[in-house]
């Protein structure tokens, strides 16, 4: 019996031990250089491409892209890092805007 309540007490300790999983997090960039019809497509496969991210949308009349990302893998700071390589600078919308 002895065994079985190790076994018990083992398995409850991994559930709590076990990392909880994060939330996707959506959050709005305000791409700046955008310059023609083809530029979102340039900045919504560099946003793709980064790791942790889910679903990007890219919007050349808002000059904005739509972002949903698993924050434990990647930040805002990184996405944006991202588009700035390839000469669109991002930042973080602020809310409300």
């Amino acid at each position: 019996m002895r065994s079985g309540a190790m076994l018990v007490w083992s398995l409850g300790w991994a559930i709590f031990a076990a990392p909880a999983e994060a939330a996707p997090r959506e959050i709005v960039l305000e791409v700046a250089g955008m310059s023609c019809p083809a530029c979102p497509y340039i900045v919504e496969q560099a946003l793709e491409r980064v790791a942790g991210v889910e679903e990007a949308e890219v919007s050349y009349e808002r000059k904005t892209a739509r972002v949903v990302f698993d924050d434990a893998v990647t930040t805002a700071e990184e996405l944006s890092a991202a588009t700035a390589a390839l000469g669109y600078p991002s930042k973080l919308r602020e809310s409300g805007s």
